[in-house]
Protein backbone atom coordinates (compact mmCIF):
# COMPACT_ATOMS: atom_id res chain seq x y z
CA UNK A 1 0.00 0.00 0.00
CA UNK A 2 2.84 2.50 0.83
CA UNK A 3 5.06 1.76 -2.00
CA UNK A 4 1.40 1.96 -4.57
CA UNK A 5 1.11 5.47 -2.75
CA UNK A 6 4.57 6.59 -3.42
CA UNK A 7 4.28 5.79 -7.17
CA UNK A 8 1.16 7.40 -7.53
CA UNK A 9 2.87 10.99 -6.00
CA UNK A 10 5.66 10.31 -8.22
CA UNK A 11 3.50 9.87 -11.10
CA UNK A 12 1.70 12.87 -10.03
CA UNK A 13 4.97 15.08 -9.60
CA UNK A 14 6.22 14.10 -12.77
CA UNK A 15 2.94 15.42 -14.55
CA UNK A 16 2.78 18.23 -13.25
CA UNK A 17 6.97 18.71 -13.62
CA UNK A 18 6.16 18.28 -17.71
CA UNK A 19 3.01 20.73 -17.85
CA UNK A 20 5.36 22.95 -15.93
CA UNK A 21 8.00 22.55 -17.94
CA UNK A 22 5.95 22.69 -21.42
CA UNK A 23 4.03 26.29 -20.26
CA UNK A 24 7.60 27.64 -19.69
CA UNK A 25 8.84 26.16 -23.34
CA UNK A 26 5.88 28.17 -24.93
CA UNK A 27 6.68 31.12 -23.03
CA UNK A 28 10.44 31.25 -24.09
CA UNK A 29 9.53 30.53 -27.44
CA UNK A 30 7.16 33.49 -27.30
CA UNK A 31 9.91 35.78 -25.83
CA UNK A 32 11.93 34.62 -28.29
CA UNK A 33 9.79 36.17 -31.27
CA UNK A 34 9.27 38.95 -30.11
CA UNK A 35 12.67 39.55 -29.62
CA UNK A 36 13.12 38.56 -32.89
CA UNK A 37 10.88 41.45 -33.89
CA UNK A 38 13.17 43.83 -31.64
CA UNK A 39 16.08 42.72 -33.23
CA UNK A 40 14.11 43.54 -37.04
CA UNK A 41 13.50 46.69 -36.23
CA UNK A 42 16.89 48.21 -34.67
CA UNK A 43 18.21 48.93 -38.40
CA UNK A 44 15.34 50.62 -39.39
CA UNK A 45 15.52 53.27 -35.56
CA UNK A 46 19.26 53.46 -36.39
CA UNK A 47 18.32 54.66 -40.09
CA UNK A 48 15.13 56.84 -38.80
CA UNK A 49 17.54 58.38 -36.38
CA UNK A 50 20.26 59.28 -38.42
CA UNK A 51 18.30 61.10 -41.09
CA UNK A 52 17.38 64.78 -41.12
CA UNK A 53 13.43 63.14 -40.51
CA UNK A 54 10.10 64.03 -38.06
CA UNK A 55 7.10 62.45 -37.72
CA UNK A 56 4.35 64.44 -38.92
CA UNK A 57 1.22 63.20 -37.30
CA UNK A 58 0.94 59.70 -38.75
CA UNK A 59 3.69 59.81 -41.35
CA UNK A 60 7.60 60.54 -41.98
CA UNK A 61 8.79 64.46 -42.85
CA UNK A 62 11.92 64.45 -44.07
CA UNK A 63 14.62 66.97 -45.11
CA UNK A 64 15.45 65.54 -48.77
CA UNK A 65 18.94 65.56 -49.97
CA UNK A 66 19.01 66.28 -53.95
CA UNK A 67 21.94 64.52 -54.08
CA UNK A 68 21.03 61.25 -52.44
CA UNK A 69 20.50 57.78 -53.43
CA UNK A 70 17.12 57.19 -55.24
CA UNK A 71 15.23 54.06 -54.17
CA UNK A 72 12.06 51.98 -54.81
CA UNK A 73 10.75 50.16 -57.90
CA UNK A 74 10.28 53.35 -59.93
CA UNK A 75 13.22 55.14 -58.28
CA UNK A 76 10.21 57.20 -56.32
CA UNK A 77 12.03 57.54 -53.17
CA UNK A 78 14.71 59.73 -52.07
CA UNK A 79 17.72 59.39 -49.33
CA UNK A 80 17.13 61.80 -46.12
CA UNK A 81 19.91 64.71 -45.39
CA UNK A 82 21.68 62.79 -42.39
CA UNK A 83 20.65 64.29 -39.08
CA UNK A 84 23.01 67.80 -38.08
Amino acid sequence: MWLGGATMLLGLVLVAGWAVLGHYRRELAAVQDELERYEDAAPVVRAFYASDAVVCGDRICSNEDPQGQHAGEKRQYRQARPRP
